[in-house]
């Protein structure tokens, strides 16, 4: 789900007023390339977009390298509070308040590239670092959420999708640039797309500031929010409900986010081991008591922690399995503090998730960090002795 979102979000991007420029511009280029040849043009495309890709790609792997970091400062309320901001901030520009946007003398250099495969290629990457200001505000909302998920792969994939969407339509656009004579004109509907994610963008501000929120804010704020931005989309914002293809987009995206919003509102029953809070007695007790123990070391910012609740932990068979066990979990969101300093050490935990598998004998069997699906854990925990 993610990675259609991402992908579709650079299908979107394509729609908003600093990016749809760089069009002509692409049709400008191979249509004077390849004497209107379609299987060449194709293969110009394929490295194009392959080149905007791998502009994207680094952006994410580095993003993610830097997760653990990231995700320590994630405990500070005022960097949390920091990021939000940001965020709002970006909202606004999406909102018309002012404009993020490349260079024009950028934008043309990057028109005038060499042609050639080699020349298809580095113009992708060229108009993949031309993009990045334009569509400054989502990437920017991706680069913290893969920052903090911490997982290299993930964002590598993510931007490379993301990348991926973006380019789609430019392949599209160098097979039929020799046919193409003109384009929609830009007009409100590309306003109303970045309305868009103007509500995107402060639901991702919402997002990040949850952990600080006390939780019955913290469950409530956020579809709240969803629902109420919908509704204006669908009956209070006017922009651009001439033009029948934008009011039907407009339309189902607004009643699919009533529709997630409702489902989080949902009161649901969840299911979940036997956990208990950790305390050194408790620890000391489990090990005196020959008692296989599993810890786990959660933070309120840290998403795969959430992930396990939700998808790992609650599966009837890890239930039953982990009521073998003593299970304790470890708060470690307030990792500043002296106690979570000192557990820290303890157990040489480098960052969130952590579990730690422990034998009846005391010996450390596994450590996990990072998500781990219920059937791959259960492996691991039916061959605990």
């Amino acid at each position: 789900m993610s990675i259609l979102f991402v992908f579709l979000g650079g299908l979107a991007l394509n729609l908003t007023p600093c990016v749809y420029p760089l069009i002509p511009i692409t049709i400008g280029y191979f249509g004077g390339q390849s004497e209107g040849k379609t299987s060449k043009l194709f293969i110009l495309g394929v490295l194009y977009v392959l080149g905007m890709a791998l502009t994207y790609s680094i952006v994410g792997v580095v993003t993610a390298m830097s997760g653990a970091i990231f995700g320590t400062l994630l405990q500070n309320p005022v960097v949390i509070i920091v990021i939000a901001a940001i965020f709002v901030a970006l909202a606004l520009s999406m909102f018309g308040l002012y404009e993020i946007k490349a260079p024009d003398s950028l934008i043309t250099k990057a028109g005038g590239a060499r042609s050639g495969v080699l020349g298809a290629f580095f113009m992708g990457l060229t108009m993949g670092v031309v993009a990045a200001p334009c569509i400054g505000p989502f990437v920017l909302g991706l680069v913290t959420y893969v920052a903090a998920k911490g997982d290299v792969f993930y964002g590598f994939i993510m931007f490379f999708f993301l990348a991926v969407g973006l380019g789609v339509p430019y392949l599209f656009l160098a097979i039929f640039s020799g046919r193409i004579k003109s384009l929609p004109r830009a007009g409100f509907w590309m306003e109303g797309v970045r309305n868009i994610f103007g509500f995107i963008l402060i639901g991702m501000a919402i997002y990040f500031v949850n952990p600080i929120l006390p939780k019955i804010v913290a469950h409530y704020l956020l579809p709240i929010f969803m629902i109420g931005a919908s509704i204006y989309l669908l009956f209070i914002d006017k922009l651009a409900n001439n033009l029948n293809g934008y009011r039907i987009f407009k339309s189902i995206f607004s009643i699919i986010m009533i529709v997630i919003a409702s489902w989080m509102l949902w009161p649901v029953e969840k299911s979940a081991p036997n956990w208990e809070k950790y305390s050194q007695e408790k620890y000391d007790s489990a090990l005196l008591n020959n008692d296989k123990i599993i810890i786990d070391f959660f933070a309120d910012w840290c998403i795969p922690c959430k992930e396990l609740d939700a998808l790992t932990f609650s599966d009837a068979s890890i239930i039953s399995e982990l009521s073998n066990f003593k299970a304790l979990k470890v708060d470690m969101t307030k990792s500043l503090s002296e106690e979570t300093e000192l557990i820290r050490n303890k157990f040489k935990i480098v960052g969130m998730p952590t579990i730690l598998i422990i034998d009846s004998k005391g010996n450390e069997i596994e450590r996990l960090t990072g998500f781990i699906n219920a059937k791959e854990f259960l492996e691991m925990v039916n061959k605990v002795n």
